[in-house]
Protein backbone atom coordinates (compact mmCIF):
# COMPACT_ATOMS: atom_id res chain seq x y z
CA UNK A 1 0.00 0.00 0.00
CA UNK A 2 1.35 3.27 -1.09
CA UNK A 3 1.04 6.46 1.20
CA UNK A 4 0.02 9.80 -0.11
CA UNK A 5 1.00 13.07 0.90
CA UNK A 6 -1.83 15.44 -0.40
CA UNK A 7 -0.28 18.59 -1.71
CA UNK A 8 -0.71 21.66 0.92
CA UNK A 9 -3.61 23.78 0.75
CA UNK A 10 -3.58 26.94 -1.75
CA UNK A 11 -3.89 29.98 -0.04
CA UNK A 12 -6.70 31.97 -0.73
CA UNK A 13 -6.53 34.83 -3.38
CA UNK A 14 -7.06 37.60 -0.67
CA UNK A 15 -4.39 36.53 1.55
CA UNK A 16 -1.85 37.58 -0.67
CA UNK A 17 -0.04 40.33 -0.08
CA UNK A 18 -2.04 43.52 -0.87
CA UNK A 19 0.49 46.09 -3.33
CA UNK A 20 1.82 49.42 -1.32
CA UNK A 21 -0.19 52.33 -2.96
CA UNK A 22 1.72 54.37 -5.84
CA UNK A 23 3.20 57.49 -5.47
CA UNK A 24 0.23 59.31 -7.33
CA UNK A 25 -2.37 57.90 -5.24
CA UNK A 26 -0.80 59.07 -2.43
CA UNK A 27 -0.64 62.17 -3.21
CA UNK A 28 -4.15 63.11 -4.76
CA UNK A 29 -5.74 61.56 -2.30
CA UNK A 30 -3.47 63.79 0.54
CA UNK A 31 -4.20 66.84 -2.12
CA UNK A 32 -8.18 66.38 -2.12
CA UNK A 33 -8.33 65.12 1.85
CA UNK A 34 -6.40 69.04 2.38
CA UNK A 35 -8.61 70.67 0.28
CA UNK A 36 -6.32 72.02 -2.27
CA UNK A 37 -6.63 71.97 -5.98
CA UNK A 38 -4.11 71.42 -8.85
CA UNK A 39 -3.31 75.18 -8.94
CA UNK A 40 -3.09 75.22 -5.34
CA UNK A 41 -0.30 72.66 -4.96
CA UNK A 42 1.80 74.35 -8.05
CA UNK A 43 1.51 77.59 -6.31
CA UNK A 44 2.73 76.28 -3.00
CA UNK A 45 5.20 73.55 -4.33
CA UNK A 46 6.67 76.23 -7.23
CA UNK A 47 6.25 73.11 -9.67
CA UNK A 48 4.18 72.87 -13.03
CA UNK A 49 0.83 71.90 -13.07
CA UNK A 50 1.94 69.38 -15.62
CA UNK A 51 4.38 67.98 -13.67
CA UNK A 52 1.63 67.29 -10.76
CA UNK A 53 -0.61 66.14 -13.23
CA UNK A 54 2.03 63.49 -14.21
CA UNK A 55 3.30 62.82 -10.84
CA UNK A 56 -0.60 61.70 -9.77
CA UNK A 57 -0.92 59.42 -12.42
CA UNK A 58 2.27 58.03 -12.43
CA UNK A 59 3.25 58.82 -15.58
CA UNK A 60 7.17 58.26 -15.30
CA UNK A 61 8.09 58.38 -18.54
CA UNK A 62 6.76 62.17 -18.93
CA UNK A 63 9.40 62.95 -15.97
CA UNK A 64 13.00 64.23 -15.56
CA UNK A 65 15.58 61.94 -14.30
CA UNK A 66 14.80 60.03 -10.86
CA UNK A 67 17.01 62.57 -9.19
CA UNK A 68 14.54 65.16 -10.06
CA UNK A 69 11.39 63.24 -9.84
CA UNK A 70 12.27 61.95 -5.86
CA UNK A 71 13.22 66.13 -5.18
CA UNK A 72 9.27 66.78 -6.80
CA UNK A 73 8.00 63.92 -3.97
CA UNK A 74 9.97 65.85 -1.30
CA UNK A 75 8.13 68.94 -2.11
CA UNK A 76 4.87 67.92 -1.68
CA UNK A 77 5.53 65.36 1.06
CA UNK A 78 6.37 68.59 2.56
CA UNK A 79 3.29 70.20 1.68
CA UNK A 80 1.12 67.87 1.89
CA UNK A 81 2.72 66.57 5.25
CA UNK A 82 2.42 62.77 4.02
CA UNK A 83 5.66 60.32 5.09
CA UNK A 84 8.62 61.53 2.91
CA UNK A 85 10.22 58.19 2.87
CA UNK A 86 7.13 56.22 2.30
CA UNK A 87 6.14 58.27 -0.88
CA UNK A 88 9.84 57.79 -2.21
CA UNK A 89 10.12 53.89 -1.52
CA UNK A 90 6.90 53.53 -3.15
CA UNK A 91 8.67 55.27 -6.47
CA UNK A 92 11.50 53.00 -6.35
CA UNK A 93 9.78 49.86 -6.34
CA UNK A 94 8.19 50.98 -9.90
CA UNK A 95 11.31 52.69 -11.59
CA UNK A 96 13.13 49.67 -12.38
CA UNK A 97 17.00 50.76 -13.04
CA UNK A 98 18.47 50.19 -16.70
CA UNK A 99 20.55 47.22 -16.68
CA UNK A 100 23.99 48.12 -18.26
CA UNK A 101 24.46 46.80 -21.59
CA UNK A 102 27.27 44.35 -22.42
CA UNK A 103 30.74 45.62 -24.76
CA UNK A 104 30.61 44.99 -28.14
CA UNK A 105 33.08 42.56 -29.72
CA UNK A 106 36.19 44.10 -31.11
CA UNK A 107 37.46 42.48 -34.66
CA UNK A 108 41.00 42.69 -35.42
CA UNK A 109 42.62 42.57 -38.76
CA UNK A 110 43.13 38.83 -38.61
CA UNK A 111 39.36 38.27 -38.00
CA UNK A 112 39.84 37.36 -34.24
CA UNK A 113 37.31 38.42 -32.31
CA UNK A 114 38.03 39.47 -28.77
CA UNK A 115 34.91 39.83 -25.84
CA UNK A 116 34.95 40.39 -22.47
CA UNK A 117 37.25 37.30 -21.88
CA UNK A 118 40.11 38.61 -23.89
CA UNK A 119 41.12 41.57 -21.67
CA UNK A 120 44.71 41.19 -21.87
CA UNK A 121 44.85 42.20 -25.26
CA UNK A 122 43.08 45.22 -25.61
CA UNK A 123 44.70 46.32 -22.57
CA UNK A 124 47.98 46.08 -24.68
CA UNK A 125 46.45 48.08 -27.38
CA UNK A 126 44.94 50.84 -25.98
CA UNK A 127 48.41 50.93 -23.53
CA UNK A 128 49.91 50.82 -27.34
CA UNK A 129 48.04 53.78 -28.81
CA UNK A 130 48.67 55.78 -25.45
CA UNK A 131 52.69 55.47 -25.96
CA UNK A 132 52.03 56.04 -29.78
CA UNK A 133 50.38 59.97 -28.57
CA UNK A 134 52.62 60.85 -26.23
CA UNK A 135 55.63 59.95 -28.43
CA UNK A 136 54.04 61.97 -30.97
CA UNK A 137 53.34 64.85 -28.92
CA UNK A 138 56.83 64.80 -27.74
CA UNK A 139 58.50 65.11 -31.04
CA UNK A 140 55.96 67.96 -32.43
CA UNK A 141 56.62 70.19 -28.92
CA UNK A 142 60.45 69.70 -29.55
CA UNK A 143 60.12 70.83 -33.55
CA UNK A 144 58.31 73.71 -32.45
CA UNK A 145 60.71 74.40 -29.66
CA UNK A 146 64.12 74.41 -32.13
CA UNK A 147 61.62 76.68 -34.29
CA UNK A 148 61.19 79.63 -32.38
CA UNK A 149 64.27 79.97 -30.66
CA UNK A 150 65.88 80.87 -34.12
CA UNK A 151 63.28 83.80 -34.45
CA UNK A 152 63.89 85.61 -31.39
CA UNK A 153 67.02 85.55 -31.60
CA UNK A 154 66.54 87.28 -34.88
CA UNK A 155 64.59 89.55 -33.51
CA UNK A 156 67.04 90.69 -30.50
CA UNK A 157 70.05 91.17 -33.09
CA UNK A 158 68.19 93.57 -35.45
CA UNK A 159 67.74 96.31 -32.29
CA UNK A 160 70.82 98.38 -31.72
CA UNK A 161 72.62 99.21 -28.37
CA UNK A 162 72.40 102.69 -29.15
CA UNK A 163 69.12 102.75 -30.42
CA UNK A 164 67.30 101.97 -26.58
CA UNK A 165 66.79 105.20 -25.09
CA UNK A 166 66.52 106.15 -21.62
CA UNK A 167 63.90 107.88 -19.73
CA UNK A 168 64.77 111.43 -18.77
CA UNK A 169 63.46 112.65 -14.84
CA UNK A 170 60.62 114.94 -15.65
CA UNK A 171 61.37 118.72 -14.44
CA UNK A 172 59.69 119.21 -11.32
CA UNK A 173 57.17 122.33 -12.31
CA UNK A 174 56.24 124.30 -8.99
CA UNK A 175 52.38 124.93 -8.36
CA UNK A 176 52.15 127.42 -5.98
CA UNK A 177 48.50 127.08 -3.92
CA UNK A 178 46.55 129.73 -4.25
CA UNK A 179 45.55 131.93 -1.44
CA UNK A 180 42.27 130.51 0.89
CA UNK A 181 39.03 132.52 0.42
CA UNK A 182 39.05 135.75 3.00
CA UNK A 183 35.96 135.06 5.32
CA UNK A 184 34.72 138.69 4.10
CA UNK A 185 34.01 139.77 0.36
CA UNK A 186 35.20 142.77 -0.22
CA UNK A 187 32.28 144.68 -2.70
CA UNK A 188 31.86 147.89 -3.94
CA UNK A 189 30.43 149.94 -1.47
CA UNK A 190 32.90 148.05 1.59
CA UNK A 191 33.45 144.93 3.24
CA UNK A 192 30.52 142.58 3.25
CA UNK A 193 30.53 140.14 6.19
CA UNK A 194 28.88 136.57 4.57
CA UNK A 195 25.67 135.24 6.08
CA UNK A 196 26.25 132.57 8.72
CA UNK A 197 25.14 129.14 7.87
CA UNK A 198 21.34 128.33 8.41
CA UNK A 199 20.68 125.47 10.65
CA UNK A 200 19.85 121.66 8.90
CA UNK A 201 16.09 121.17 9.99
CA UNK A 202 15.51 118.58 12.64
CA UNK A 203 15.05 115.03 11.21
CA UNK A 204 11.38 114.06 11.39
CA UNK A 205 10.51 111.15 13.38
CA UNK A 206 10.51 107.73 12.20
CA UNK A 207 6.67 106.09 11.33
CA UNK A 208 5.38 103.76 14.32
CA UNK A 209 6.30 99.85 13.70
CA UNK A 210 3.48 98.32 11.84
CA UNK A 211 0.92 97.07 13.70
CA UNK A 212 0.74 93.42 14.53
CA UNK A 213 -2.24 91.10 15.33
CA UNK A 214 -3.12 87.88 17.48
CA UNK A 215 -5.05 84.90 16.03
CA UNK A 216 -6.01 82.14 17.09
CA UNK A 217 -7.24 78.77 15.35
CA UNK A 218 -9.45 76.21 16.99
CA UNK A 219 -10.06 72.89 14.67
CA UNK A 220 -12.89 71.59 15.38
CA UNK A 221 -12.63 69.33 12.21
CA UNK A 222 -9.16 68.50 10.09
CA UNK A 223 -8.26 71.03 7.47
CA UNK A 224 -5.39 72.87 5.85
CA UNK A 225 -4.25 76.11 6.58
CA UNK A 226 -1.60 78.43 5.60
CA UNK A 227 -0.95 82.01 7.37
CA UNK A 228 1.19 84.82 5.87
CA UNK A 229 2.09 88.36 7.75
CA UNK A 230 2.38 91.43 5.39
CA UNK A 231 6.08 91.08 4.67
CA UNK A 232 5.13 87.80 2.72
CA UNK A 233 6.25 85.32 6.13
CA UNK A 234 4.73 82.17 6.68
CA UNK A 235 3.42 81.73 9.72
CA UNK A 236 1.65 78.31 10.05
CA UNK A 237 1.47 75.75 6.82
CA UNK A 238 -0.03 71.98 6.72
CA UNK A 239 -2.56 70.28 7.62
CA UNK A 240 -3.80 70.16 11.26
CA UNK A 241 -6.33 67.85 12.88
CA UNK A 242 -9.57 68.28 14.89
CA UNK A 243 -8.99 69.60 18.66
CA UNK A 244 -5.68 71.71 17.33
CA UNK A 245 -5.36 75.31 18.85
CA UNK A 246 -3.07 77.57 17.56
CA UNK A 247 -2.12 80.63 18.64
CA UNK A 248 0.17 82.67 16.18
CA UNK A 249 1.26 86.53 15.82
CA UNK A 250 2.87 88.36 12.64
CA UNK A 251 2.70 91.78 10.69
CA UNK A 252 -1.30 92.50 9.71
CA UNK A 253 -2.34 92.31 7.67
CA UNK A 254 -2.84 88.67 7.41
CA UNK A 255 -3.61 86.60 4.42
CA UNK A 256 -5.64 83.51 5.27
CA UNK A 257 -6.63 80.19 3.39
CA UNK A 258 -8.19 77.74 4.52
CA UNK A 259 -8.86 74.17 3.00
CA UNK A 260 -12.26 73.17 5.73
CA UNK A 261 -13.21 76.56 6.78
CA UNK A 262 -16.62 75.06 8.44
CA UNK A 263 -13.36 73.28 10.54
CA UNK A 264 -12.17 76.36 11.59
CA UNK A 265 -13.20 78.64 14.44
CA UNK A 266 -11.25 82.19 14.12
CA UNK A 267 -10.44 84.75 16.88
CA UNK A 268 -8.65 87.81 16.27
CA UNK A 269 -7.35 90.49 18.58
CA UNK A 270 -9.72 88.01 21.14
CA UNK A 271 -12.56 88.87 18.75
CA UNK A 272 -14.79 86.32 17.46
CA UNK A 273 -14.75 86.56 13.09
CA UNK A 274 -17.22 85.43 10.89
CA UNK A 275 -15.63 84.28 7.43
CA UNK A 276 -19.15 82.40 5.69
CA UNK A 277 -19.32 85.09 3.46
CA UNK A 278 -15.41 84.20 1.86
CA UNK A 279 -16.39 80.35 1.72
CA UNK A 280 -16.36 78.61 -1.28
CA UNK A 281 -18.16 75.48 -2.88
CA UNK A 282 -15.36 72.96 -2.15
CA UNK A 283 -15.49 74.61 1.78
CA UNK A 284 -11.96 76.33 1.16
CA UNK A 285 -11.80 80.14 2.51
CA UNK A 286 -9.20 82.73 1.40
CA UNK A 287 -9.54 86.16 3.39
CA UNK A 288 -7.48 88.94 5.32
CA UNK A 289 -7.33 89.84 8.87
CA UNK A 290 -8.53 92.71 9.97
CA UNK A 291 -11.77 92.00 7.38
CA UNK A 292 -12.42 95.26 5.42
Amino acid sequence: MINETPDPPTPPASAAAVPPASPGAMIREARERAGLSLDDMAAHTKLARATLEALERDDHQALLEPVYVRGYYRKCAKVLEIDEARLIAAYNARVVPRAPEAPAKLRLASGTELGSSSRLPVSMAVLAAVVAVVACAFIWFAREDRQAYPVVAEVIEEVPLGAVVRPTPESTVEVQAEPAADATAVGVDGPQTAPPPTAEPAAQPTAAAAATGSLRLRFVAESWVRIDDAGGRVLLSGLRRAGTVETIQGQAPLAVFLGNAPGVEIEFEGRAVDVRAYVRDNNTARFTLPLP
